[in-house]
Parts: structure tokens; sequence; C-alpha cells
């Protein structure tokens, strides 16, 4: 038996530790119902760059509590303008941002048009001016922690349905051909905002949906085995929170109830069974741990892969952006 086999047979046995809120479904369509009051738009500015096969633009577009998300849009240049184009929404990792314009390039240059925004209040050009009930350890993972009504993600998820749906409302973007991508942070909203958009986008009009997931090493699932594994990363934000506010832990159940809201194994069944998704996962991973990554490709109901890299911890080797390539040209284009 190998190590990888080994690894997976194990991971087999591990329980899942969160649990399914029994009003999930209608939170996330009430935060829609107050969220696409305002159409998803793109407002583009063009940016000179120096390769004729691309245009590269500025982009903001209005969340629904009237944040401007900033970041950058890149298609290919058009050729024939009777043909659509398949579209990619790029989220960040944790503490990130858009990134750079030639980390974008690479995608449209292949014939993508590709949306890369800041996640709000992180290391972007997006604020966060929402107002929170009460302080929070350095980071973004304690805001708003007494309610799921009133926590960071919220807001955040519901931001990544907006990006999906701005881009398959821009008129040269074939909406039954986008995908999400993304790594840590990056690749659990990918998961996330697929999810949330191709289950109950219909409930509130909207456009857009998502025909393949790309999630590498991804955050944001399994809360309560992250936070007992994590060794670095955003979980260690809980643990300060606990030394500060609950030593006891007499408060722990009421914290992970909230978190339970935003646990992106909730959100993978969402995606549907027409939706691929290619996930990666480093077995020594220690911002991500294995089960809490394993948990998430479970809970994909589609057509999906998941690599296992047993010498990587919270990163990808340089042969994942191959199996990347390969995947999206399947699905896309």
């Amino acid at each position: 038996m190998t190590i990888i086999q080994e690894a997976i047979e194990t991971l087999e046995t591990i329980p899942y530790r969160g649990m399914r809120p029994q009003d999930f479904e209608e939170f996330w369509l009430e935060g829609l119902r107050g969220d696409t009051w305002i159409k998803a738009r793109l407002e583009l500015e063009e940016i000179p760059y120096p390769l004729s096969k691309v245009e590269v633009f500025t982009a903001t577009v209005q969340s629904g509590d009237q944040i401007e998300l900033k970041g950058y849009y890149l298609r290919p240049r058009a050729i024939n303008l009777c043909e659509t184009l398949p579209g990619l929404v790029r989220f960040h990792g944790y503490s990130s941002n858009r990134g750079q314009i030639s980390e974008l390039l690479f995608w449209a240059l292949q014939g993508y048009a590709v949306l890369a925004l800041d996640v709000r209040g992180q290391c972007g050009k997006t604020p966060d001016s929402r107002v929170y009930p009460a302080g929070a350890f350095a980071g973004w993972m304690t805001l708003g922690l007494e309610s799921p009504h009133t926590h960071y993600l919220r807001q955040v998820y519901l931001d990544g349905v907006r990006a999906v749906e701005a881009l398959a409302n821009q008129p040269e973007v074939d909406e039954k051909r986008i995908g999400c991508i993304g790594k840590s942070q990056g690749g659990g909203l990918a998961v996330i905002a697929g999810g949330v958009i191709n289950a109950l986008g219909q409930e509130v009009n909207l456009k857009g949906g998502v025909k393949a997931v790309s999630a590498a090493i991804p955050f944001l699932a399994d809360f309560r085995r992250s936070y007992q594994l994590q060794s670095g990363g955003p979980m260690e934000e809980l643990s300060w929170y606990f030394q500060l506010h609950d030593p006891e832990h007499k408060r722990e159940e009421k914290v992970f109830t909230t978190l339970d809201y935003f646990d992106g194994v909730h959100f993978a069944p969402w995606l549907g069974k027409e939706t691929a998704c290619l996930v990666s996962m480093g077995l020594k991973d220690t911002v991500c741990p294995p089960s809490t990554v394993y948990s998430l490709y479970k809970a994909i109901r589609g057509e999906k892969k998941l690599l296992v890299y047993p010498e990587y911890g919270h990163e990808s080797p340089d042969g994942f952006m191959d199996q990347q390539i390969e995947f999206f040209a399947k699905e896309l284009l």
C-alpha cells in the first residue's frame, strides 16, 4: 500500500465534526434576497498593457451593502465578436489580495475572461465599512462571531456570489461556461460561491452558474477539526479569542454553531452533479489539515478529482498548474 493509499484509507475513517444548521438554506436565501437588490455589474477602466492579445482593466463591482469591490478584469482581445468567452473568477488566499496582472494574464492568454476581486477588508483596495458588535482578535475570523448574521464571512460569501454574477452579466462571457478557481481561502470561496449560486441563484433571478471549480488546499472547511489540529494560519485567531474571552470554553458550542453557517462542507453539495471539481491537498499541511480538506472533497457530488501531495504542506507543486490547465480546458474551452 502506498503512502497516498494509506492516507486516504485513514481519512475515510475520520468523521466530519460540523453540523449543518436546520435553517441553513433559509439563512442564505435571506442573505441573497437582501444582497441582490442592485444588479451585479462590472465597471471597467482600461489599463495600458504592452501585449496586443489581451485587454486589461481595473474592475469595480458594487456589493449588496454598497461597498466597492475592487480588482482586475482581463479578456482576450476580440477576434470574432460573434463568439462568447468562457469565464473564470479567481479568489485569493487569506490576508492577500487580487494579485498581479501577470498572474491573471496566464489565463487570459488561454482564452478566458478573468475576474479577480479583493476580499473586503483584507490586504487589497476593497474596504470593509461594516460595523461589528464587538472587537476581535487580529485578523477576520472572530469579527462578529456572536451571530451568523453579524459574522464577517457572511458578506464575504455574498460578495463571492456577486463576483460570479457580475462576470456572467458581461456580454462577451458565456454564462454557461464559468469556472471558479482559488487556493486556501480562495479554494474555499470558489466552492462556496459556486455552491450558493448553483443551488439558490434561480430563487433570486441570478443569471450566473458555475460549471467547474478548482480548489487547491481549500480553507473554510470543518472548522471544529481545523481548530483542533491547526498550527499556524487563521484558526489560531480562535485560540487567542478563547484565551481572552472564554478561557474555560463555556461558549465553545455557540462559537462553532455560528461557524457552521460558513463551513464549506455544507456548501459543497450545492455545486450539484453537473459541476466538475479539482481539489488538492498536502499531507503535511498544518494550516488546512488533510482531514478537513477530505471532508470537503467527500461532500462534492459531481465529477471530482483529488490530487494528494505527500511531501507538501500548505502549498502546491508547480505541476499542479498543468493539472488546472487540463481541467479547465476540458470543462470550459
